[in-house]
């Protein structure tokens, strides 16, 4: 089978699998940014201060591991500048800030104030975040990684392409919910806070950031593919806010963003970390067949199949601690289990957020054969 057949086959699959039509497997992509390089003898300050050299392992990882169908998330510059834009935090470098071969990691501080309500109010947000970023991240190092970035993602996409593999992520709008943003600039106390003391400069200031998130996504290119787009939740999680907070600061936000996503073509998936069982059946306000649930093992898939399943489908989830700590026979039963609840629809087959660092290889391979081995019809 040519390889265009080949990518053909799995781009039809997932699509089928997003509008929730039957297929004669479930795919299975992939999604583990940090056991890639681990998985391939790489260190982590090499991937993280080597754009190419990621994506070249990356890719090498998925191919060493076989049978993937594509991938969540593509590997597009270096990760460590791209989680300061989303969190508006400072993070330390494995062979900078750590030893070489350790894991990135956010430094939670409050490095915005509550003047910069304000100044998002009178600035604007783009206007704002130039002045800010400094703060938590050089200059010189921000600009050389987005400009990287930029020039690279086309000839990224037909690598995917050209290894077979479907970029299920692959819209040109990359956009965040204002509350993340902001919650990881003040600090997750300190914003938490901010939502019972200054609730109305709060909202103002979310109101400005998704002016400007909404023009951004109209103004993405009519690019064609899976067309999806990540909008990413972790601190807005149910299960870290009551339902007046979430009800006011999190799910009218979710709504307008994923109806203009919607409105330009673009699937919105919802890559929501942490535990949403409590307020999941609200997805069922959003338009059928349109959206994915991208959870990491924390969300009840019962509660979602019972309440948002014939509308929705689902990318996941296969949690990061049976990756790291339980055995084949954990993942294949999981796995099976997954299938059996979605009977065999409306599913695609990822890892739980990602496979983590120290995932056991063999607990990876195990979870791309049961895709196989139950994905599978007749």
């Amino acid at each position: 089978m040519s390889d265009e057949k080949v990518y053909q086959e799995r781009f039809n699959r997932i699509q089928k699998a997003i509008r929730l039509e039957p297929v004669e497997r479930v795919p299975v992509v992939y999604m583990g940014a940090a056991f890639a390089p681990r998985y391939m003898g790489m260190s982590m300050a090499e991937f993280c201060a080597d754009p190419e050299a990621a994506l070249q392992v990356s890719l090498a990882a998925m191919d060493k591991l076989g049978g993937l169908d594509g991938v969540n998330f593509p590997s597009i510059g270096r990760i460590t500048p791209a989680l300061t834009s989303l969190w508006l935090s400072r993070v330390a470098v494995p062979g900078r800030d750590l030893p070489a071969d350790s894991l990135w990691q956010v430094c939670e501080a409050e490095v915005m104030t509550t003047d910069d309500y304000d100044a998002i109010i009178t600035q604007g947000w783009n206007p704002f975040l130039t002045d800010y970023l400094p703060r938590v991240i050089e200059p010189r190092e921000f600009r050389e990684s987005v400009e990287w970035t930029t020039a690279n993602i086309p000839r990224i996409m037909r690598l995917y392409q050209e290894h077979q593999y479907v970029v299920v992520c692959d819209a040109p709008a990359l956009v965040n919910h204002p509350f993340e943003y902001l919650c990881g600039g003040r600090s997750m106390s300190q914003f938490y806070l901010d939502l019972y003391r200054m609730p109305e400069q709060v909202q103002a200031a979310m109101d400005v950031i998704l002016a400007e998130e909404i023009a951004k996504i109209r103004a993405a290119s009519p690019a064609g593919g899976i067309r999806g787009a990540w909008l990413g939740g972790w601190r807005t999680a149910s299960a870290l806010l009551g339902p007046k907070l979430w009800n006011r600061f999190v799910w009218p936000y979710y709504v307008k963003l994923a109806e203009e996503l919607i409105r330009v073509n673009i699937t919105p998936i919802f890559h929501w970390d942490q535990d949403w069982t409590r307020d999941v059946g609200r997805l069922a306000d959003l338009p059928a067949k349109k959206c994915i649930l991208n959870p990491d093992g924390m969300t009840n898939l019962k509660t979602f199949k019972q309440m948002v399943g014939n509308r929705m489908a689902v990318m996941g989830d296969v949690p990061a601690s049976l990756f790291a700590a339980g055995t084949p026979d954990d993942i294949r039963n999981y796995v099976r289990e997954l299938v059996e609840l979605f009977e065999g629809q409306g599913l695609i087959l990822c890892p739980g957020c990602d496979v983590p660092i120290n995932a056991k290889p063999e607990n990876v391979e195990a979870f791309i054969a049961a895709s196989h081995e139950f994905g599978s019809r007749g």
